[in-house]
């Protein structure tokens, strides 16, 4: 909720008919937007388990209507997880009338002892009605105030009473919820995210997702030389970031036998560089099979040795694909904040075996050129090197509750409210 709706709570839903859900962007989108819409409405359906006709379109917003027995306080915190929604409004329906707004009212605030402050804010979407929003703010105003003993506060109310009029029709409310925002999953194509269990790498394929791209994800780890408990938290990070409802796939690729060979091969300042590269080659391979369109990173320019702008560059030049980096111009401060804010600190800031930090030389490379590289990975196969690490790779369903393919749409069964993410052997799309 909004902070000047935070006492509202206990009026929340109440009699509530209907679960408002509002979007920003999509309402940008032109000749475009019934697509949008209906990728939207397909992805809460799949998140929360609604039949296809509870889910229909109004004049720039989407209605939930809600069957016997269905509580919108199980169901509009779930919509308020699926990327594109900017929040929801649960509302009870009536005529738009002033006389069928006032009976609508009139059970939603009686009984109330609590001395609260409230408002009415009246949005309407067409002018054909014969009265204007101000209208209805002063006609609800006054009736709100001969059942109760509330005083007005127009700036900062304890109660804020939302009336939308849409389409001949109203919608009174209490209790708006905020979404994630953004453009709804699946609209922007696919992207391939390298996953550690760090903070950053999860903020930025939440911010990928955000955007309207579906994630599949692929974490390298170094077992048996590092903890199998590194792996479990991965799994943990992409169930917290990934849209439930949603198919994916996560690869978990084994890379301490290719560390082991840098180590004993090349020059101990660049192998952060040298992992990094075969990490970017891997994960091309991978993002390929997958159809997918780029790559994600969390790298933040100079947060760490191989994340300079030389680094970049010399990693930049392996791949066959555009490496997404929406971190880049963050400082840790900011990042950590956003992963506090989309909940996965936690988690990441727990204990764990990096594969990156294994064998980490004591003076990394700060200055690297495509060139050194080159010749550093002279005495490597490369392509052998990549087949085998994809190869050996172990592949995860990820969103719902039984492996499948298609990894652009959801599932035609209702999934569990959380993520699930079950082990299939690798193979193309």
């Amino acid at each position: 909720m909004t902070p000047q709706e935070h006492k509202s709570q206990p009026l929340a839903g109440r009699n509530a008919t209907h679960i408002l859900v509002h979007y920003s962007e999509v309402g940008l989108k032109g000749k475009n937007r019934g697509r949008f819409e209906n990728r939207l409405m397909k992805n809460i359906r799949a998140a929360v388990g609604l039949s296809g006709a509870q889910v229909h379109r109004l004049f720039g917003r989407l209605a939930i209507r809600l069957e016997k027995g269905q509580r919108w306080d199980d169901i509009a915190p779930k919509v308020c997880k699926v990327f594109g929604v900017a929040y929801v409004l649960p509302a009870v329906s009536c005529d738009a009338t002033i006389e069928d707004l006032r009976t609508t009212l009139t059970p939603l605030v009686s009984g109330i002892d609590e001395d609260y402050s409230f408002a009415v804010k009246c949005q309407r979407s067409s002018k054909s009605l014969p009265f204007t929003s101000m209208d209805v703010q002063r006609e609800l105003g006054t009736h709100i105030q001969s059942l109760t003993k509330w005083s007005v506060n127009l700036d900062h109310p304890d109660i804020l009473v939302r009336v939308e009029l849409v389409n001949n029709f109203a919608y009174v409310g209490i209790g708006r919820m905020e979404g994630p925002g953004g453009l709804p999953t699946g609209v922007s194509g696919r992207v391939t995210c390298l996953m550690s269990g760090g903070i950053d790498s999860p903020v930025a394929a939440y911010k990928l997702m955000q955007r309207g791209s579906l994630a599949i994800y692929v974490h390298f780890h170094s077992y048996p030389h590092t903890s199998v408990e590194s792996q479990e938290k991965v799994r943990d990070l992409v169930r917290q970031v990934h849209p439930v409802g949603i198919r994916s796939r996560l690869y978990m690729v084994p890379f301490a036998e290719l560390q082991r060979k840098i180590v004993t091969e090349c020059v101990a300042g660049l192998r952060v560089i040298l992992y990094r590269r075969f990490m970017v080659r891997v994960a091309a391979v991978i993002a390929e099979r997958e159809r997918a369109l780029a790559l994600v990173t969390g790298e933040s320019l100079g947060q760490v040795a191989s994340q300079t702008l030389e680094n970049l560059r010399t990693i930049d030049e392996v791949s066959m694909l555009p490496i997404l980096r929406p971190l880049i111009g963050m400082d840790k401060i900011e990042i950590i904040n956003e992963a506090r804010r989309i909940g996965t600190y936690e988690t990441s800031i727990e204990p764990h075996d990096d594969c990156c930090s294994y064998l980490m030389p004591a003076a990394p490379a700060t200055h690297s050129t495509p060139e050194d590289l080159t010749k550093a990975e002279k005495v490597f196969d490369i392509d052998q090197e990549v087949e085998a690490l994809v190869d050996q790779s172990e592949v995860s369903t990820v969103g719902v509750d039984s492996p499948g393919d298609e990894t652009d749409s959801p599932p035609h069964a209702a999934p569990q409210e959380s993520n699930s993410i079950k082990s299939t052997k690798p193979k193309a799309s």
